[in-house]
């Protein structure tokens, strides 16, 4: 058996078009997304859990704050990754 990445894309594009979800796939699993509190401030946060991340990381208060530093990097990784794919394609025409 293959083992998933850590961090997977997930959207919803019938009936939930306008976001797109992180899927965190090891435990503690949940599904985080982008929150735009306004056009200059933006993070990322759990928005659902499928295992309980404050029971995981009880013993680990700082551990929950670095997974999310992770996946943020990760997050922003694969949008610049988009964008620079998007250039190519246009490169391309």
């Amino acid at each position: 058996m293959t083992n998933l990445p850590k961090f997977m894309i997930a959207d919803d594009p019938i009936n939930d078009p306008d976001n797109e979800y992180i899927f965190h796939t090891e435990k503690p699993r949940f599904f985080a997304k982008r929150v735009e509190e306004d056009e200059e401030t933006a993070y990322i946060d759990i928005v659902s859990e499928i295992d309980d991340v404050e029971a995981f990381f009880k013993d680990n208060p700082e551990g929950k704050q670095e997974l999310i530093e992770k996946l943020e990097e990760w997050y922003y990784e694969y949008m610049d990754w988009l964008e620079s794919d998007d250039d190519d394609e246009e490169e391309d025409d």
